[in-house]
């Protein structure tokens, strides 16, 4: 019998729900498992958290057996999941010291990736409009858009730009090309209709079959709906949100300073002794 089998076994037997150090009093006391780990509470903690409903970490299993009534450290009550069942959702994620150590570690992580997404979009407020204008042609190069990362892509942003900040050739001869326009705009003023509006002007003359539009703030309402009914051509939006994170995943303006494995036991290879 597994850990797992006799979580299930014991909380079969208590419906209301039992404490992980419950549970492996029971088991203990059933004799349903020998444990020969220095810390076996924490052991059971960790496996209840893995197939835990609603509990979700990289190293965490897909297969869920149990369900918590969100309890924190050693006063969480465990019961078996019956499949229906929903468990309570926090208002906003917040570590817990009595968490176990990966999800610890998941929740620091995602707030370290917001740190960092504010930190990329500080350094582009503080930068000039002729900059981020060659940044976005960066990062589309980077992003795979282009035949060659040096010769593809054409800064074009300027007094006389007539509306496009940069084009991105996707082939040699240039039949196919990608016009960008890019707002450099403070967090609250929204690039509006009219711009968007004055954006597809600016590409019908060149029979623009593609375009994006970047800002480092976001997009009206009406912005979106008129980009979306854009005649002839495909049209799209990156607001601040999005261009920290296509930056962040395109390691473009960052550098990785450190990491870290996270190991899960491989039950296979035990098992085959």
């Amino acid at each position: 019998m597994t850990i797992v089998e006799a979580i299930k076994q014991v909380l079969r037997q208590h419906n209301m729900g039992l404490t992980h150090v419950r549970i492996y009093e029971e088991i203990v006391k059933q004799n349903l498992y020998q444990f020969g780990a220095k810390d076996p509470k924490a052991i059971v903690r960790s496996k209840l958290r893995q197939h835990c409903y609603g509990v979700n970490y990289p190293s965490a299993s897909p297969t869920k057996h149990f369900i918590s009534d969100d309890g924190k450290g050693r006063k969480a009550l465990y019961r078996i999941w019956d499949k229906k069942e929903s468990p309570p959702k926090p208002a906003v994620q917040k570590i817990d010291q009595s968490d176990i150590p990966e999800e610890i570690i998941d929740v620091q992580y995602k707030q370290h990736i917001s740190n960092i997404k504010n930190q990329i979009m500080d350094s582009i407020y503080n930068a000039d409009f002729g900059f981020f204008e060659k940044l976005v042609i960066k990062l589309l190069l980077k992003m795979g858009y282009g035949w060659d990362n040096e010769k593809s892509g054409i800064h074009t942003g300027g007094p006389n730009d007539n509306g496009i900040d940069g084009i991105i050739y996707q082939d040699q001869l240039g039949l196919d090309k990608v016009y960008i326009q890019a707002k450099k705009y403070s967090k609250n003023n929204k690039v509006t209709q009219s711009e968007i509006r004055n954006f597809i002007g600016a590409m019908n003359p060149e029979g623009a079959e593609k375009g994006v539009f970047i800002t480092s703030s976001s997009f009206t309402q009406g912005a979106i709906e008129w980009a979306n009914k854009a005649r002839n051509m495909t049209l799209i939006l990156i607001d601040s949100e999005k261009l920290s994170e296509l930056l962040l995943k395109n390691g473009l303006g960052v550098s990785v300073a450190e990491s870290y494995k996270i190991y899960k036991i491989d039950t296979d290879e035990f098992n085959d002794y």
